[in-house]
């Protein structure tokens, strides 16, 4: 399908950081809703994917980070089509382990969650089955998927 409007993809950087068999998760905010996602964000133009996730763990924990290798991909296109964002999750780990939430308003914690503890939770996009087969395997299946769009 081609969209007559030009909109633009925006690429989400993730990093995917393991320690103890848990994955890094960060709550963000919004009214009064809280919802889990990777560490991460957009990446600006003219910036390559791993200074983005750089930046970005930088900003919103307070640590430095080593980025590896791309773990998977997926798509989340909103169904009306106004916004499209491609995730880009990489096998990260970091330098330092004091953590400390960053100036965002938005930002509201973070946490460490074993396999069986992200079903207590909202993560977006809806990678929890891909998490966890990522946290009992090390990596998954696929590489690239498609997940539906989940409104706030």
């Amino acid at each position: 399908m081609i969209f007559k409007e030009n909109r633009s993809i925006r690429i989400r950087v993730s990093a995917l950081i393991v320690e103890n068999g848990e994955i890094l998760l960060i709550a963000h905010k919004k009214g009064n809703k809280v919802y889990w996602l990777t560490p991460g964000g957009g990446v600006d133009y003219g910036e390559t994917l791993p200074a983005a996730l750089q930046r970005e763990l930088k900003e919103e924990l307070g640590v430095d980070i080593e980025v590896g290798d791309i773990a998977f991909i997926c798509d989340t296109i909103e169904p009306s089509h106004k916004r499209h964002i491609l995730h880009v999750f990489f096998h990260c780990s970091t330098c330092s382990r004091d953590y400390s939430i960053g100036a965002e308003k938005r930002l509201f914690s973070y946490n460490f969650f074993s396999s069986s503890g992200l079903s207590d939770i909202i993560l977006f996009p809806s990678v929890t089955d891909e998490i966890r087969e990522y946290l009992e395997a090390g990596s998954i299946r696929e590489n690239y998927f498609q997940k539906k769009w989940m409104p706030l």
